[in-house]
């Protein structure tokens, strides 16, 4: 008999997590469609996410990696994932300390600046939370593995 039951748990029961993701790569904008196929990938298949919810967070890597290769000042990105308790955590650390960016809103003619603003309506659209470090190079998202249901909530009045 293996050392684990059904996917995920020991035979004892006890909840096994998916090994992270913790990766450095050149900061190269050719790095972020890798980043993203990477983290997608990591989500699908190891951590069952669904479709819909992977392509929302796909952007949010695109868009969070995407700013580090441009506004960061080291040599390499890192991009972690890993899931506990029911939660994935994301971060991207650009190795540059600088002002903690916030999202801002951009004429219709603008060709930038929209990134962060995309980041913050995704990760609230997913139950979850972003921002950055104090000094600026990490940024990070958490939210729940799978859609919480308030309905439910409601119902019995909590």
């Amino acid at each position: 008999m293996s050392p684990t039951g059904s996917r995920g748990t020991t035979a004892a029961g006890a909840r096994i997590e998916p090994s992270p993701v913790d990766i450095a790569f050149a900061r190269e904008e050719s790095r972020v469609p890798q980043a993203r196929r990477i983290g997608t990938a990591w989500l699908r298949n190891v951590c069952h996410v669904a479709g819909a919810r992977v392509d929302s967070v796909e952007v949010v890597i695109s868009e969070l990696v995407s700013n580090a290769v441009v506004h960061g000042r080291g040599d390499t990105v890192g991009f972690r994932v890993r899931s506990t308790g029911g939660r994935i955590r994301l971060e991207v650390d650009d190795r540059s300390p600088s002002a903690v960016p916030r999202p801002r809103r951009v004429g219709v003619e603008a060709e930038q600046g929209r990134g962060l603003r995309l980041v913050d309506v995704l990760i609230a659209e997913l139950g979850g939370s972003w921002g950055f470090s104090a000094d600026g190079t990490v940024a990070w998202c958490v939210f729940p593995v799978a859609p919480q249901s308030s309905t439910g909530d409601r119902r019995q009045g909590l």
